[in-house]
């Protein structure tokens, strides 16, 4: 078996500041209290990373690299909405990536964009006998609860039906329905605001737009405290809150961010498959440290596998 350290960060505008120039002290301030370096980091917001012949892209590796002491290659994502895409940076003594459908590449199929097909070296001597997974890292739409349902359906065909153990997330930019997820305040937030995470419900209440993220878990169920009509993925955050029940599950988001409260929006799930190797207890949702500003909007979440 082989343990792999899996980090989830969504990095505010990829590190670009107001002057025009990218600044990875916050990429590596988040990482400062990480005890076991990732062998692979699903990135969101990597803004601009292509650019200049992608030198924003090696720096952000070359960064983590210096702050966790492990070398780092960088392969960005896809994103339809501008400039923005979510990447994966992976340690190459650890993971041998075997396939990544580049941003531009006109053969790829819109679900198989983001997903990496990755062997684990020290699984086998040769090629053909070491261990493969697969890994995604999507950036759902921030605003239309009806454009992540769509986003979501593309990611359900890695569930239940992939017969390789799959390992992905990133910012879905939505919760999931059970009352053990935070929760928000809807009515702290404008009316335009409440549309992008929320919905009216038939009593004229508003609450979280859940479509998305229950499409591929699986909706909750109070009665039985079990998920019904997933498509075979699973929450790691939940997982391990089956673990200690007491111990509530963390916002993604830092406070004074989304007015009401913030949610769990970025999210690690796991396929049938991937589940038995799932190390529950490693979850974590990462709280900055209260002296600093915090290193982004979003907090790092942390997890491992033992494949």
């Amino acid at each position: 078996m082989t343990r792999i350290d899996i980090a989830l960060f969504n990095f505010q505008d990829g590190g670009w500041t107001p002057d025009g120039g990218p600044d990875f002290a916050p990429l590596q301030q988040a990482f400062a209290d990480v005890t076991a370096a990732p062998a692979l980091i699903l990135l969101c917001e990597a803004k601009r990373y292509s650019d200049n012949a992608g030198a924003a892209k090696y720096a952000a590796a070359e960064a983590l690299s210096d702050q966790l002491g492990v070398p780092y290659v960088a392969e960005l994502g896809w994103m339809p909405r501008g400039p923005m895409p979510p990447a994966i940076f992976y340690n190459p003594n650890l993971l041998a990536l075997r396939r990544w459908w580049n941003q531009d590449d006109p053969a790829a199929f819109d679900d198989q964009r983001n997903v990496a097909r990755f062997a684990l070296r020290d699984s086998g001597a040769v090629r053909d006998h070491r261990r493969e997974f697969l890994a995604f890292v999507h950036h759902f739409a921030p605003l239309s609860g009806d454009a992540r349902l769509e986003e979501a359906r593309r990611v359900s065909r890695y569930g239940s039906t992939e017969p390789l153990p799959v390992i992905g997330g990133g910012d879905l930019n939505g919760t999931a329905s059970g009352s053990h997820f935070p929760e928000r305040d809807w009515m702290a937030a404008t009316p335009n605001q409440r549309t992008h995470k929320g919905m009216l419900r038939p009593d004229g209440t508003w609450g979280p737009d859940t479509r998305a993220l229950d499409h591929l878990i699986g909706e909750w169920d109070d009665i039985t405290g079990q998920r019904t009509n997933g498509c075979g993925l699973h929450a790691l955050a939940e997982m391990a809150w089956r673990t200690d029940p007491n111990q509530p599950i963390l916002p993604t988001v830092n406070p004074d961010i989304d007015p009401g409260g913030g949610l769990l929006i970025d999210w690690l799930l796991a396929n049938d498959a991937m589940t038995p190797h799932v190390l529950p207890d490693t979850y974590r949702v990462h709280l900055p440290d209260p002296g600093q500003r915090p290193p982004s909007d979003h907090r790092l979440v942390t997890a491992a596998i033992d494949l």
